[in-house]
This record gives structure tokens, C-alpha cells and sequence, in this order.
């Protein structure tokens, strides 16, 4: 059984594979919500699903719901969970060590995201001017200069969070929206 992955919270619609904690395919596409479904179409078979991992923001608000909607209805249509994961998890490289996340919140505001890989725990998305800005982590991701999507840490994430039982139905997942 394989999990699909979906998020359209960036610049870019990622959708991958994964069999357990283990990334099998995926693909990067221009675009966020006018691309989604016909590349899904043809990227799986839905009746091998066993949950689908969906990003859940902070990014862009009507990528954010086009990824969710998505998700929701194939969770209520193959009656399958979901699990949500933040949407930056998906740029993160293969270093280990403490991380920082920085997004555009617009308004002339930056969100960030902390957190360790080593244990995948992260901070919620905080708002910050960029005066504010301090960094005191082992590296950096600037989702502003269109860092390369690497799926690798949201299939661990998804797979610790499924063998948890951390799983939602389609009713109970969570957008993270910043205002």
C-alpha cells in the first residue's frame, strides 16, 4: 500500500509516492491548483492508497485549500485518513541538524518555522518583521528564493505520524492560515 503526498502551498505543485517512510516517485509541476488533477490522474493508482499525507500551509491561502480540497474528497471517496503536515517540511534538504524556515507572509511580514530534523518537531509558524529576523539554527531554507522540493522528510513525518495514529478524516483537517 502506498501514500499519496499533495501540496500547492508554494509556487509549485508537489505530488510524490511513498511506501512506508520511503519516497518511490514524485513529481514537481509549475503551477499550484490548475495542475494538480490532471497530473494526479494519470501520477497513481488510487485504489493502492492506504492515507494520504496533504500540506496544510502556511503558503499560499487558495493553493493551501486546492490541495485540501483535493485530499478530502479522495479521503471520502476511498475512505482513507489524512495526514497533515506543514507545508514547508517539503523543502527541507537532507542535512540533519536545527532548522529555520523562512516565508513571505505578505504585508510586509516573514513567518518562521523552527524546528530539529532528528526528531522532525517544528515550531508552529510565527509572524515577524524583517528587522526581526535572527537566526540561530545549523542552516537556513528561504522558501522566498524557491528552494528545490525534497519529499524525503514528509514521508518520514507521515509515516512516524501514521504509526502513531495521528490520522484525521476528511472532516477534521486543519488549515494553517497566518491571519
Amino acid at each position: 500500500m502506498t501514500t499519496l503526498i499533495l501540496d500547492t502551498s508554494q509556487k509549485i505543485s508537489i505530488i510524490g509516492l511513498s511506501k512506508g517512510n520511503a519516497l518511490i516517485d514524485s513529481q514537481f509541476l509549475d503551477g499550484q491548483s490548475s495542475v494538480l488533477l490532471p497530473a494526479l490522474k494519470d501520477f497513481c493508482d488510487l485504489k493502492n492508497l492506504l492515507y494520504i499525507a496533504v500540506g496544510t500551509g502556511p503558503g499560499s491561502y487558495m493553493g493551501i485549500r486546492t490541495a485540501a480540497t483535493v485530499a478530502k474528497t479522495l479521503s471520502f471517496a476511498l475512505d482513507i485518513p489524512i495526514i497533515e503536515f506543514p507545508s514547508p517540511l517539503a523543502f527541507l534538504p537532507s542535512k540533519e541538524g536545527s532548522f529555520t524556515i523562512i516565508g513571505d507572509a505578505k504585508m510586509g511580514e516573514l513567518y518562521i518555522i523552527t524546528g530539529e530534523t532528528h526528531t522532525l518537531q517544528f515550531s508552529s509558524p510565527t509572524l515577524i518583521s524583517p528587522e526581526q529576523l535572527e537566526i540561530h539554527t545549523d542552516f537556513t531554507v528561504d522558501l522566498r528564493k524557491n528552494p528545490a522540493p525534497n519529499l524525503h522528510r514528509v514521508c518520514q513525518y507521515a509515516h512516524n505520524q501514521y504509526m502513531q495514529g495521528n490520522i484525521l478524516d476528511a472532516k477534521a483537517l486543519t488549515l494553517s492560515y497566518l491571519r
